[in-house]
């Protein structure tokens, strides 16, 4: 079962990460469906590993239950940071500052409710939207944490490279 668990981690990491690249997407509208292509693939393929049945309507509306319930404002922010980028120049830049870092966020969020929902032995038809809320928000909050710290946390190096005699 460890294996099962790495491979659901790598999978919210893949997605986390493509979801994050695709707030970076300068059209709008156009971030937000691909952010939201990757998380449902991102459930799908966590429900294939653990051997749940996939529904993609029933999906959605899991998802859009659990961002619309837990992140109002994150949401609003997320579609007026995709709307901001259609003004010139500084919408862009205001657009990118805001969606990349809720998309992956989300998206991470996402995936780690659905695995340990799935990894109980949860399906998508026995999902409870409202007892998963508030772990939702915990991750949701987690991860824009991670994100934030991301850069900081990078490795330093205390030594001088190594110069090449020649």
């Amino acid at each position: 079962m460890v294996d099962r668990k790495k491979r659901a981690q790598d999978l919210i990491k893949y997605h986390s990460y493509a979801s994050g690249a695709f707030g970076l997407i300068p059209v709008p509208g156009a971030d937000v469906a691909a952010v939201s292509a990757a998380q449902l693939n991102l459930v799908h393929k966590l429900a294939k590993l653990y051997g749940v049945e996939f529904a993609q309507e029933r999906t959605r509306a899991i998802v859009g239950a659990l961002l619309g319930g837990v992140m109002p404002g994150a949401l609003s922010s997320s579609v007026l940071g995709s709307a901001v980028k259609a003004v010139p120049f500084i919408g862009t830049a205001l657009g990118v500052a805001v969606m990349p870092a809720l998309s992956l966020a989300s998206t991470q969020a996402l995936g780690r409710v659905f695995a340990q929902h799935f990894e109980t032995g949860g399906t998508l038809l026995d999902f409870d939207v409202d007892a998963m809320r508030d772990y939702f928000r915990k991750e949701f909050d987690a991860a824009k944490g991670e994100a934030a710290d991301a850069p900081a946390a990078a490795p330093q190096m205390d030594e001088q490279p190594v110069q090449k005699a020649g």
